[in-house]
C-alpha cells in the first residue's frame, strides 16, 4: 500500500519500510552504473531521510510544526522524492565521475514506471532488510552521526592554523561528496574552497600531517573507554632501557576521572580488538607496531 506525508509524521514504524522500498527502488534507477553499489544506494536513500528527519516531517508528529511538504498532494509529494533521489544520485555520479544521464533522459526513465505502484512490489531490499528497525533506531542513529560530525567539525577546525593542512582535508572532503559538512567549514573559517585544478606537490605531506592531528583529536574528544586508554597508552608509555619495547603501568594510566578498574576493562577490549599484548599484569608492554597502530584507533559510541 503506498504511504503519505501524513503517514511518515505520525505512523513512521509501520510507513519506513515503505518509504525504504520507494527510495531505493528510485535510487537503483537513477543511480546508472553505480545502481548494484551497496554503499552508493544506502548513501542516496540515507541523505533523502536524514533531510526527512531533519525537517520534522519523519516521525515528527504534533511535536514539530507543519511544512510545505505536509500540505503536497500525494502526487506531488511523491515527485518531491523522486527529485531528491534524482539529484543526489546525478551529485553521486559526478563525485565518481561517471556519465550523467541528460534530464530528458531521467524523466524518460520515470514517465515510463510512472503508472507503475513503486510500492506493488515486495519491500525486501535486495541487499538484505531494511537498514533501521524502528523510526527510533534510525533517529538514534542520525543524532550519533551529528554528534560524530560535530566533533570531527571541531577537530578540522583546529586545522585552522595550518592552512596547508586545512586545504588538503578540505580537498578531501571534495572529493568524498561531503559538501555540507564542508560549506559549514568555509563559512565559519571563512576560507575559499580548494580549486579542482589547483596542485601542491606536497599536499600528499600535508594530508599525513592532518591526519594524524585529526586522529589526535578525534581521540581526545571521544568519551568511548577503549579509545581513551587508547589514547593514554600513546601519551604515557616510555622506552624500555631493556629492549625496544614501551613501557607504561596501570597506575600511570589511572588517572584522574580513569579508575584503575575501568583501565584494565579498557585494556581487555583492545586486546580483544587484537591491538594489544597483555595478560593482567601491572606493566603492560607494547611493540613500536603495536603503538602505532594505536595511534590510529578510534571508535564511536
Amino acid at each position: 500500500m503506498p504511504f503519505t506525508a501524513y503517514d511518515l509524521r505520525h505512523q513512521p514504524a509501520q510507513s519506513y519500510p515503505l518509504l525504504y522500498a520507494y527510495l531505493h527502488r528510485n535510487a537503483q534507477r537513477f543511480l546508472g552504473t553505480l545502481k548494484y553499489d551497496a554503499f552508493e544506494v544506502d548513501t542516496v536513500v540515507g541523505h533523502v531521510v536524514e533531510q526527512l528527519v531533519r525537517l520534522g516531517l519523519f516521525s515528527g508528529g504534533e511535536a514539530t510544526s507543519l511544512t510545505a511538504l505536509d500540505r503536497l498532494t500525494d502526487a506531488q509529494f511523491y515527485a518531491f522524492l523522486s527529485r531528491c533521489v534524482k539529484n543526489k544520485a546525478i551529485d553521486r555520479l559526478r563525485k565518481r565521475r561517471l556519465p550523467v544521464s541528460t534530464a530528458a533522459e531521467l524523466e524518460g526513465v520515470a514517465g515510463k514506471e510512472h503508472d507503475e505502484d513503486l510500492l506493488d512490489e515486495s519491500i525486501q531490499s535486495v541487499w538484505g532488510t531494511t537498514p533501521f528497525a524502528s523510526p527510533e533506531e534510525i533517529t538514534l542513529r542520525l543524532t550519533s552521526q551529528l554528534e560524530l560530525r560535530n566533533i570531527l567539525k571541531h577537530c578540522i577546525l583546529v586545522l585552522s592554523a595550518a592552512p596547508q593542512q586545512l586545504q588538503a582535508v578540505l580537498k578531501e572532503l571534495q572529493e568524498m561528496g561531503a559538501d555540507e559538512l564542508l560549506q559549514v567549514i568555509s563559512e565559519e573559517l571563512q576560507v575559499s574552497l580548494p580549486s579542482s585544478s589547483s596542485q601542491n606537490p606536497h599536499m600528499s605531506q600535508h594530508k599525513d600531517h592532518a591526519h594524524k592531528k585529526l586522529r589526535y583529536c578525534l581521540q581526545q574528544q571521544s568519551t568511548n573507554l577503549t579509545v581513551r586508554v587508547a589514547l593514554r597508552l600513546t601519551q604515557y608509555t616510555t622506552r624500555s632501557s631493556d629492549t625496544n619495547d614501551y613501557v607504561v603501568d596501570i597506575q600511570t594510566l589511572a588517572q584522574d576521572d580513569l579508575s584503575e578498574g575501568d583501565t584494565r576493562l579498557g585494556l581487555n577490549k583492545l586486546v580483544a580488538e587484537g591491538l594489544l599484548s597483555w595478560h593482567g599484569e601491572e606493566t603492560v608492554h607494547l611493540t613500536v607496531a603495536q603503538l602505532r597502530r594505536l595511534t590510529r584507533f578510534y571508535r564511536e559510541e
